[in-house]
């Protein structure tokens, strides 16, 4: 792709910094085949409430996921952390929003806002943490040409869930990503880590991470794509290491869950993947050795392409790649089959994923 003047994020002013992610929250028809699924995942049943269901990682937050039975299959909302009380009454008076206490495995406080395109998400303070689970819980050393670390010691692992230690991000599909971007950084103090920008110059997939001040944080917790409609691309969660990743990969395997794309690395975060398909079609991410940066870390941009986005492993499925041709685009979009989104956008989107990621890949 040539160079191309592209537009910078600017960061505004933050109500407060939101400092871990916490849960995520969805509806189900079917609670008893999505606790299947979340089981064989890695996730851990910790607690009912009437009907709804939560389920819990390795570490020590009380719940990652929670289910609730209802008449569709909706992600409802996500929880991120507060540093401090005094927070959540400054986002609570900046947004009209109210301190309440939490219902849910751990107590504390919440406040309750939605996102723009109507996206619940919590702001918590004061849970009570558990007690980490026991178990495969270290790496075992690792030998390299030059540093033989593991001696008279093996890898042997069997296959099974893998061991599920955070919640580590939400990937959102949004028709406005400048608004959404904006409302991300200021109500919650996100730091674009990296911008992808599309081929006139404008943002189309952004990876933002959490202001932990001089403290790491994972490269992105939020990601906003500029897209059609409104979605959970997908929900990620952090595992052990790649062996974790692959033995987990066998156990899903074998329960007969519909893999989706991976096992591979992606570039930026530098994560190692692997994605499934829930029980509705929803997109459940395993990863390990994923990046962290601290707040000084500058803002990286570069082009957006299908091949930006993983490398090595599988090329994009067919359902993550443009279903239209980018000369249909203009008429699908005058006839509102595109929603609300700019057309200029959704052509840029399009032209950016239909580029050839490798010379031996369609």
């Amino acid at each position: 792709m040539e160079d191309v003047a592209f537009e910078r994020v600017v960061r505004p002013d933050s109500i407060v910094r939101a400092d871990a992610m916490l849960n995520i929250a969805f509806e189900r028809r079917d609670v008893a085949q999505m606790r299947q699924f979340l089981e064989d995942f890695g996730l851990v049943v910790c607690e009912s409430s009437g009907d709804r269901q939560y389920f819990r990682g390795h570490g020590d937050i009380p719940y990652l996921v929670s289910v609730t039975p209802a008449d569709r299959d909706a992600c409802i909302g996500f929880a991120l952390g507060a540093r401090s009380p005094d927070d959540l009454q400054k986002l609570a008076d900046a947004t009209g929003a109210t301190v309440e206490n939490a219902d849910s495995p751990g107590g504390g406080w919440r406040v309750r806002v939605q996102d723009p395109d109507g996206l619940q998400v919590d702001f918590a303070y004061g849970f009570e943490r558990v007690k980490p689970l026991t178990g495969l819980d270290s790496v075992p050393a690792v030998n390299t040409p030059q540093h033989k670390a593991r001696v008279n010691g093996t890898i042997r692992r069997t296959a099974g869930p893998s061991p599920i230690f955070k919640l580590g991000h939400v990937v959102l599909q949004r028709p406005d990503f400048r608004r959404s971007a904006l409302w991300y950084m200021r109500h919650f103090g996100l730091i674009p880590s990296d911008i992808q920008f599309l081929p006139d110059g404008q943002p189309g997939l952004g990876f933002f991470r959490l202001n932990r001040g001089t403290s790491p944080a994972d490269h992105h917790s939020v990601a906003l794509l500029g897209g059609p409609g409104t979605s959970l691309l997908h929900v990620s969660f952090e595992t052990l290491d790649l062996d974790a990743v692959g033995q987990g990969h066998q156990h899903l395997r074998a329960r007969g869950w519909t893999h989706h794309w991976g096992i591979g690395r992606h570039v930026l975060g530098s994560q190692v993947f692997d994605y499934w398909k829930d029980p509705t079609g929803d997109e459940w991410e395993h990863y390990a050795d994923g990046d962290v940066m601290d707040a000084s870390y500058p803002t990286g941009y570069s082009p957006l392409t299908r091949g930006s986005l993983w490398s090595w492993g599988d090329d994009l499925p067919d359902s993550m790649r443009p279903e239209v041709g980018v000369e249909a685009v203009d008429a699908i979009h005058a006839a509102g089959g595109f929603g609300s989104i700019d057309l200029s956008q959704i052509k840029g989107l399009m032209q950016a994923l239909s580029i050839q990621p490798r010379p031996w890949l369609r």
